[in-house]
């Protein structure tokens, strides 16, 4: 999937992105639709975070609105090869497509134990997704400066 910088915006947004943090692939599990209206959507990704393996599981509800955009809430945790488990949650926005592909951005904070991963504690991670109308989807995230 292209990345979704490449909108004119990259040189801009470039310069406010720091290290890259983690990139995976991934697939939406399940969806299901609240009482309340909201979305629920659970989702696994692997990839690479700091340049090591990684797998992340994770709970999103969005709020559908009317100009086709959804706001965002998620929480998760991963966990690396060499055995670090971390948590996170976030939100975003996301603009939804009728053929039910998405594109969406937003931050993460993260709650990681001593070690490679405890500097994302006191700092957010910026990010992009995209998601095809099957499902799949690529998501990268960076050290916002």
């Amino acid at each position: 999937m292209p990345s979704l910088l490449g909108d004119g915006e990259g040189e801009k947004a470039q310069k406010m992105l720091g290290e890259v943090a983690y990139e995976g692939k991934g697939q939406r599990i399940g969806m299901k639709v609240l009482r309340n209206g909201l979305w629920e959507n659970s989702w696994i990704m692997q990839g690479m975070f700091y340049g090591e393996k990684f797998s992340a599981t994770w709970t999103s509800e969005g709020e559908p609105r009317p100009d086709g955009t959804m706001g965002i809430e998620f929480w998760g945790f991963f966990n690396t090869e060499s055995g670090v488990m971390g948590r996170y949650k976030g939100t975003g926005n996301a603009i939804l497509h009728p053929d039910g592909s998405m594109v969406a951005r937003g931050s993460v904070e993260y709650s990681n134990p001593p070690g490679k991963f405890a500097k994302l504690n006191g700092i957010s991670v910026v990010w992009e997704f995209a998601m095809d109308k099957d499902g799949n989807f690529h998501n990268k995230g960076w050290e916002w400066k």
